[in-house]
């Protein structure tokens, strides 16, 4: 059961019509709705609502918030007539998913395309000769012969510069993305992008939950519930298994759900990646199999992308390995998606900064409650009392709340860096007067994971389900306090409470996190003369977007200490390798 894969063409003058059967022999997709300015392709069957002028169409996965969590596949009666509120409305309050929602107004000759908060189902769109195409991915676009392969290398920049921040705009020329939670409309050869869900509306001060243990109760409940209605779907998993908090969560969850369960942990040669004692104790306490697969540097080819199906460079050359076995052990096992615990840190505010004390000093003032929390921070920080309440304090009353999106400068080209300046942009950074920075800084969390949702090769292979970004699981984080989340000096404090019982000790309290920092090291050390060549006389130095000596520096340095560096020089490579990939398509 994969995604589906779908191309829309809006506009005028009965253009859409004439290209119907051309768009079918080209994409190799079936018509799903004909009208003279609008046509729809599918790789599979879609869910079809018609009510003359309207029709309505929901592409992906969707499930019902009426306590049961139940997967709509096939729309009944009251479903339909939810769709049918106003540009679907009743979507945001009544279901979740991951999902995109379509509506056509014959009448009005108008196309409207929603897309769920979690971003889960892919939508790109361009606009060309007056019009409007959206798909599910690039090679569509192409295949249609909408769209050449073109980088677009401003943007490649601030990819590089602006890590992590997502905007509509693609590193393909011409290609631009509807963000999770905005709708397009689609009029008169004219579109528009609009934002449709509010983190604000969840993540405002009038909305914190009040007590910690009603937040506890009701996270809990909104954790089993959602992803529990993924594992209905999905019953045969392969999940991600380091041992840490929150992909234990996802398989407890899960395997509580009824699911049949296979963990999978990663293992550097390094003690600091390898996690087996933490994926052992869980697994053993869910009682369930885990594969045990080290990182290999054999299994790594530089040169290569997996996101050459995506508008973006995402992929990160050190994952290849992991990505190998992930897509061996689902064959072994028959599995039928890959489930993991991505966006947690994000998701449930995984901090650490004084930001929860300034949010509590601005919410409740001077008192006993803000010295409570400065003191489960300097526990957390091992540092004073003093020093973390002279920090709160200047940032709650000194600076601003908004987020400060720190740009990285680290190997670029110094004109291309001074040209973009610090000034950045997202809809989901603007806070509301009175709104708190801890909330601010939660949400641009949200912003952060979303490029390290995608970019894998076994996301081609069988459906990579990201649980803990579900929709509902997000608004409910959203409504906690950032300080209810270091409660007694633990990080993601009031997600543990939630899970007492239901996981050991050993993962509940855990606070040593693995990584694969050696392996990286190992791969640029391997590597060396090939990345030099990559980098030196590949496309970001042709086109000034790479300091040139800083690069062959970087390239050239050893040991330990320079890990963030080695990390730095991968990201150029995975560029490099996602250009070549691009232009031998």
């Amino acid at each position: 059961m994969k995604r589906a894969r779908y191309l829309a063409l809006s506009g005028p003058g009965n253009f859409c019509h004439v290209r119907a059967a051309e768009l079918t022999a080209s994409t190799g997709l079936s018509p799903a709705v004909i009208h003279p300015n609008f046509l729809l392709f599918s790789d599979q069957p879609v869910a079809i609502v018609t009510r003359p002028p309207r029709t309505a169409v929901l592409l992906g996965w969707l499930y019902r918030r009426d306590g049961t969590n139940r997967p709509v596949d096939l729309l009944d009666p009251v479903d339909a007539h939810d769709v049918f509120t106003k540009d679907g409305a009743a979507l945001l309050e009544k279901y979740w998913g991951s999902y995109v929602a379509i509506f056509y107004d014959e009448d009005r000759d108008e196309a409207t395309v929603f897309r769920d908060p979690s971003g889960g189902m892919p939508c790109y769109y361009m606009k060309s000769s007056g019009m409007t195409t959206f798909g599910s991915d690039m090679a569509l676009f192409h295949q249609a012969g909408l769209l050449e392969y073109v980088t677009d290398d401003e943007q490649l920049g601030h990819h590089l510069y602006f890590t992590n921040l997502r905007t509509s705009r693609t590193c393909i020329a011409e290609l631009n993305e509807i963000p999770a939670g905005f709708q397009l409309s689609i009029q008169q050869g004219k579109s528009r992008l609009a934002q449709r869900w509010q983190p604000w509306a969840y993540a405002g001060r009038q909305a914190y939950y009040d007590d910690p243990g009603e937040a506890i109760s009701d996270l809990r409940a909104t954790l089993f519930s959602a992803i529990g209605a993924w594992a209905s779907r999905f019953q045969n998993l392969v999940v991600g298994l380091s041992g840490g908090l929150d992909s234990s969560i996802v398989a407890a969850v899960a395997v509580h759900a009824g699911a049949k369960v296979t963990g999978l942990t990663l293992v550097t040669d390094e003690s600091a990646g390898d996690e087996r004692y933490y994926a052992r104790e869980i697994a053993n306490f869910l009682d369930i199999p885990l594969e045990e697969m080290f990182f290999n540097t054999d299994d790594t080819d530089l040169e290569m992308s997996h996101a050459a199906h995506l508008p973006r460079p995402l992929a990160r050359s050190f994952a290849q390995s992991g990505d190998q076995a992930y897509c061996a052990v689902a064959s072994a096992v028959g599995a039928e998606a890959f489930f993991n615990g991505s966006g947690g840190d994000n998701v449930f505010c995984f901090q650490q900064s004084v930001l929860p004390i300034a949010d509590r000093l601005l919410f409740e003032g001077v008192g006993r409650g803000a010295l409570m929390t400065a003191a489960e921070i300097a526990d957390m920080a091992e540092t004073s009392i003093i020093r973390c309440v002279a920090l709160a304090s200047r940032r709650a009353w000194l600076r601003n709340p908004q987020y400060r999106w720190k740009p990285k400068a680290d190997l670029l080209n110094r004109d291309f860096v001074n040209r973009s300046g610090v000034q950045f942009a997202h809809p989901w950074l603007d806070v509301p007067v009175g709104e708190l920075p801890g909330k601010a800084a939660h949400i641009a969390y949200l912003i952060q994971i979303q490029n390290h949702l995608e970019g894998f090769r076994r996301e081609t292979v069988l459906p990579m389900i990201n649980p803990l970004m579900s929709q509902p699981i997000i608004e409910t984080c959203l409504r906690i306090p950032s300080w209810f989340f270091c409660m007694e000096g633990e990080n993601r404090s009031i997600v543990r409470k939630a899970f007492k019982s239901r996981l050991p000790d050993s993962i509940l309290h855990r606070r040593t996190k693995g990584g694969p920092d050696g392996f990286l090291q190992r791969l640029v050390e391997r590597n060396r003369s090939k990345i030099r060549d990559m980098l030196l006389g590949g496309h970001l130095a042709a086109v000034n977007l790479i300091d040139r000596s800083s690069v062959e520096a970087a390239i050239e340095l050893e040991g330990d200490g320079n890990n963030h560096m080695h990390f730095r020089i991968l990201e150029l490579v995975d560029v490099e390798a996602w250009v070549a990939a691009v232009k031998a398509q």
